[in-house]
């Protein structure tokens, strides 16, 4: 069986891009992320310490992309994805970046990476 859960509209700041301008000014990232796991323990427990904290995640997941520098969405993406399933809770991510005002206009542009344990 696979639960999921869905965390949507993560924002951050991190250095992203090839552009020069990019290299040296943050830029929003929005994360929406899917996560599958298993409900059965926490189902039954009824305690945090059974499923996920996506309190903390949330909270490692904007410190880390605050921290990060990157040329591509697909490597910090993966990256990401990596840091993420270093849970065992979390058996595949489904993770969608989001670079807002990517292009000359007001353009923006996603890249979507699923990971599994």
């Amino acid at each position: 069986m696979k639960d999921l859960i869905i965390i949507k509209n993560i924002e951050s700041l991190c250095l992203i891009g090839i552009n020069h301008d990019e290299k040296i000014n943050p830029q929003p990232i929005i994360i929406n992320l899917k996560l599958f796991t298993s409900f059965n323990k926490a189902s039954q427990s009824d305690q945090i310490i059974d499923t996920i904290d996506y309190s903390k995640l949330v909270k490692s997941i904007k410190e880390f992309i605050s921290k990060s520098k990157y040329n591509l969405l697909e490597t910090l993406g993966d990256k990401l994805a990596k840091k993420i399933l270093k849970n065992k809770k979390i058996k595949e991510v489904e993770i969608e970046l989001i670079k807002p005002n990517a292009l000359i206009e007001s353009e923006s542009v996603s890249v979507i990476i699923t990971r599994k344990n």
